[in-house]
């Protein structure tokens, strides 16, 4: 047994030691056992510490170590061994954690769910997420389960959310959360590739009468006009059970008139002969969707002709489309195309395309548009505008002039074939043929964004006059927030800038005054270090109050990141910095958190107070940072980026004593560090002067016992930096080589040989 491998061992005997007291009598450790019988040993008390009153501590305190010995015995034994947790033992696991929704059990239950088929031997399904829905509802955060649906289709096993995963989320949220976050919550379904239907509207009528019940009045019929016009762009149909529920509920309360008036509206706008053998039709195309889906492309072609086409079942266009309603691939496309000896049309190609796009896969969805091309496909505007969106926004950063010119070459194929269109859509799924409101929209943000607006200041003129010659609408939010960015950005005084804004902010909602207050709080006026005005900001922000618009935690985010940015570029060498600028920039950072704070309309969150806490930092301002660390931390608002944050603050400012209390804290709570937080961690004893420790953290802690998260080549490269400035590299190299071997064997020949940077 080597030292290394020794000192796992017996670290990890030293944790059962620590719990032994608390477990039955009966359980005793053997210096000499197995890894096995430590294996079945930690499985067995896991278990029994969940029927306990604290299962959530037993949780922490020992599953990570029987996934650390599970990890050993498949690296020091060929036959495989049975899973010491049985799936259902996993999956109570989940449920306990989601309903407890601490952000330590949060971070848990990713661990369990990456290691559920790594470790255990299986497979994250669908029903693991409506484990983990189900409990967080428990728990009562509608935020977090909004935000756990939303991030399903991205995760390392991807899912669309069921449409049952939602109702269960929505008929909780009649108990937790507003009528305004419901509603919200349903036009986010699409997102995910879940489509809403006639089902989860009752939600919605349900939650507004609900608040008509608090408020002890009966809302009018246009509070339901609106909630029809929601589920028109939706695409829904007529349903019996709609019609009545709306009827109902204002007969019930003596309102006939009004029940008519819902009736009648209703039924104008969706009674529109829609027949048996429609719904018929609608139901079997989706069970090839879900076929298609679950099973894959050729399962459901199987299906079709095994049972559908023998009973009269024609290869319909419609047909093809549920079958690909999923696909992101051009062998889809081909295998459809040879099993039903047939060409899709531009409707199908859209469906592939969209879905690739979505996925993040753009070369994909690239060369797949490059192929409908090659096949003779006209494309319409449903097939191009997937495309133009991921090529011209982006989350992190302005879009490449590269993307920008294959955005305009797209379009410009689009525009030869097919002159703009005025019409406006009536529904999600209705797309024009030749350029529309939306892909104007997408092209003049990408440009409004662009790095080099001198380049595409031009194009997007060109762009807007062609919008006014064909009648196209200018007058939407997303329309008018580009054309204030981009003529903000050209301004060349506050005052210019500003009557850009006033002329066209009646067509704001929230999202265009959130873009306009971002490009606000950007402008410079040829001075690159110029601070926001925060009379000017928040006026904005009172015109975006009295327009009666949420007002959400991102107003203020925004404007923190952007003095945070300041401050960095503030401390750059070949930046000359102007006299009073620190001061003014803590100043201003001071107001805004006050303006936040007295705020009643927001709640704030782990983003805003991330953020905050992050502008102090860059600032200086310890004190400041770290009183917003204790807040967060009180509250179980924070997140493994609060925690590089603060340490990270600790390191700068000097501040040991914080930094200790800090980390004995989140140890003590069995918070896990991921890999960033242990190297800032690592960074932050090292700025310390406390190099020793950092090298025990490297060697001794990370990857042992609970922690196992291993440290990476990073981590040695900072221990190697500040060895170097403290003289001590070779005693670092010393031990890393002695107890991280296989680490050093991956280490760039510069790092070993002490050449940091």
């Amino acid at each position: 047994m080597s030292f290394s491998s020794g000192l796992i061992r017996l670290a990890a005997l030293r944790n059962l030691t620590r719990v032994a007291h608390h477990a039955p009598k009966t359980l005793s450790f053997r210096a000499n056992s197995t890894v096995a019988h430590d294996v079945g040993v930690l499985s067995s008390t896991l278990v029994q510490r969940l029927q306990s009153r604290n299962p959530i501590s037993a949780i922490h305190t020992y599953y990570p170590a029987l996934v650390a010995e599970l990890q050993k015995t498949a690296t020091t034994s060929s036959s495989k061994p049975p899973p010491s947790l049985t799936y259902q033992q996993l999956v109570t696991l989940l449920d306990v954690l989601a309903t407890s929704g601490r952000p330590a059990d949060l971070q848990r239950i990713e661990e369990i769910l990456q290691h559920m088929p790594t470790v255990f031997g299986f497979d994250v399904t669908i029903d693991i997420h409506t484990v983990i829905i189900r409990g967080l509802i428990k728990h009562g955060n509608d935020h977090t389960i909004h935000r756990w649906l939303l991030s399903m289709p991205s995760r390392a096993a991807p899912f669309t959310p069921t449409l049952e995963q939602f109702h269960i989320f929505l008929e909780a949220c009649l108990e937790l959360s507003p009528f305004k976050f419901i509603r919200h919550a349903i036009r986010t379904m699409r997102q995910t590739g879940c489509k809403p239907t006639n089902e989860t509207f009752k939600y919605l009528i349900r939650s507004r009468w609900n608040v008509a019940a608090q408020e002890e009045k009966v809302p009018h019929v246009m509070v339901f006009s609106s909630i029809l016009d929601d589920m028109k762009i939706q695409n829904m149909r007529y349903s019996s059970s709609i019609e009545n529920l709306l009827y109902k509920n204002y007969v019930e309360r003596g309102y006939e008139k009004w029940a008519e008036e819902i009736r009648a509206q209703y039924r104008t706008r969706f009674l529109d002969g829609q027949s048996l053998q429609q719904t018929r039709e609608t139901d079997r195309n989706s069970e090839l969707s879900r076929i298609a889906q679950s099973q894959g492309v050729q399962a459901a072609i199987a299906l079709f002709f095994k049972e559908l086409k023998p009973k009269g079942c024609t290869s319909s266009p419609e047909v093809l489309r549920a079958i690909l309603r999923h696909s992101k691939t051009m062998d889809d496309i081909r295998t459809v195309q040879r099993e039903f000896d047939t060409q899709l049309t531009v409707d199908h190609w859209s469906i592939v395309i969209t879905n690739s796009a979505r996925a993040g896969n753009i070369e994909d969805a690239l060369s797949i548009y490059q192929e409908s091309r090659s096949a003779g496909v006209v494309p319409d505007a449903a097939l191009v505008h997937p495309l133009l969106k991921a090529l011209c926004q982006s989350a992190t950063q302005s879009p490449t002039e590269e993307s920008l010119d294959s955005a305009l070459a797209i379009y410009r194929d689009l525009a030869a074939v097919a002159t703009p269109s005025s019409a406006p859509k009536e529904t999600y799924d209705e797309h024009s043929v030749g350029p529309d409101a939306g892909i104007y929209q997408t092209l003049l943000r990408g440009l409004a964004s662009s790095s080099n607006l001198e380049k595409y200041f031009p194009i997007a003129k060109e762009l807007l006059d062609e919008m006014q010659s064909h009648n196209v609408s200018m007058s939407d939010s997303f329309t008018a927030s580009s054309i204030i960015v981009l003529f903000m950005r050209r301004a060349e005084t506050l005052s210019d800038a500003l009557d850009v804004y006033y002329g066209l902010r009646s067509s704001l909602d929230e999202k265009g005054y959130a873009i306009v207050l971002n490009a606000f709080c950007k402008l410079s006026f040829g001075d690159d270090l110029h601070v926001p005005s925060l009379t000017n900001y928040f006026q904005i922000v009172k015109d975006m109050r009295r327009a009666g618009l949420e007002i959400t935690v991102e107003v203020y985010t925004i404007l923190l990141h952007q003095l945070a940015a300041i401050a960095t570029k503030s401390r750059t060498p070949a930046v000359q910095a102007p006299a009073g600028l620190r001061d003014h920039l803590i100043t201003t950072t001071r107001r805004a958190h006050d303006f936040m704070t007295l705020d009643a309309a927001v709640s704030p969150d782990e983003q805003v107070w991330n953020q905050l806490m992050d502008t102090y930092q860059r600032l200086g301002c310890f004190a400041d940072a770290y009183r917003v660390w204790e807040t967060m931390y009180l509250s179980g608002r924070f997140n493994h980026v609060s925690v590089s944050i603060i340490l990270d603050a600790c390191g700068y400012a000097g501040a040991w004593q914080a930094a200790r209390k800090i980390t004995t804290q989140l140890f003590r709570d069995r918070f896990s560090f991921n890999l960033h937080n242990w190297n800032t961690w690592i960074e932050c004893l090292c700025r310390l002067g406390r190099l020793n420790d950092a090298v025990k953290v490297v060697c001794l802690e990370m990857g042992k016992n609970q922690n196992t998260v291993a440290p990476d080549v990073e981590s040695a490269r900072i221990l190697i930096k500040f060895a170097r400035r403290d003289k001590q590299e070779a005693v670092v190299l010393d031990r890393l080589e002695r107890y991280l071997p296989e680490l050093w064997t991956s280490l760039p020949a510069d790092l070993r040989e002490g050449a940091v940077e």
